[in-house]
């Protein structure tokens, strides 16, 4: 090696006697190992500079994927951890968090933590920490695509998907709850990170899936909304939206007052 060669003729001594000469040997292998390890120190290899010099450039263009790809075989530049602590709150894996949404803060997005990665850059060492999380479509991304749909899609209903992507964790706002229909309907209030899930949504067909699997309801036979006010007949128990048979809320609410629906009466 070119630096080893350079380091050995500079360290050569003329020899005297033989015991200085052997003395003079040590002192010149020790000062060479001294001197080699404290070039290998602040002398990167041409390899970790070119992966130092692509970490930087894929984790500042948000090539997060690439990156992760680049390092995960490394097992000392690469790390996986189970939990972290974003915002003062431990986030777990496996856990749902709730992530910031750069284009509508109304609606910020939810996620399942899978896995929790840190990178380190060998140059500076300076530690990137990353997530991988499986996503949960909201309201709005799912409308999209099933506009009829939306009249019964709660605001604080999400869809699971297989979609996985990497982030990063300073994105994660805070841990959420993702609970049943029937357990978010027992709250009496709702926090911005409690959440209820029933179907899927299939990101290569652009659908929901389990659809058949529920109840339609009122005359408008649409799936129940949490958000919406309902009804229940005292006759058939079936439920109806307020507007679609025509009753102000109001006129029945705290009030001990029965309620026929039209197909009994």
């Amino acid at each position: 090696m070119k630096i080893r060669h350079e380091i050995k003729r500079e360290y050569k001594f003329d020899s005297g006697n033989e015991d200085e000469s052997n003395e003079s040997d040590q002192k010149n292998s020790q000062s060479f190992r001294n001197l080699r390890k404290k070039i290998i120190k602040t002398h990167p290899a041409p390899k970790q500079i070119v992966q130092s010099q692509k970490i930087k450039q894929f984790f500042k263009e948000g090539k997060l994927r690439e990156l992760v790809k680049l390092v995960e075989a490394d097992k000392i530049h690469y790390q996986e951890y189970d939990q972290l602590k974003q915002n003062n709150n431990v986030i777990k894996l496996q856990q749902n968090a709730l992530i910031v949404n750069q284009t509508n803060s109304r609606e910020d997005f939810v996620g399942k933590i899978i896995k929790i990665i840190t990178i380190k850059e060998s140059k500076s060492n300076k530690l990137i920490c990353l997530c991988e999380v499986n996503w949960y479509f909201r309201r709005n991304e799912v409308v999209k695509y099933a506009p009829d749909h939306k009249k019964w899609i709660s605001n604080q209903e999400v869809f699971a998907s297989t979609h996985v992507d990497i982030i990063r964790a300073n994105s994660i706002i805070k841990p959420c709850e993702i609970l049943s229909i029937e357990d978010y309907e027992k709250l009496h209030s709702v926090d911005k990170g409690v959440f209820f899930q029933r179907l899927s949504f299939n990101i290569h067909t652009k659908k929901i899936e389990g659809l058949q699997n529920l109840k339609l309801m009122c005359t408008c036979k649409k799936p129940q909304n949490p958000d919406l006010g309902y009804i229940q007949c005292d006759k058939c128990d079936e439920w109806y939206h307020y507007s679609c048979v025509g009753i102000n809320k109001s006129d029945y609410e705290n009030k001990n007052k029965e309620y026929v629906c039209g197909c009994c009466r």
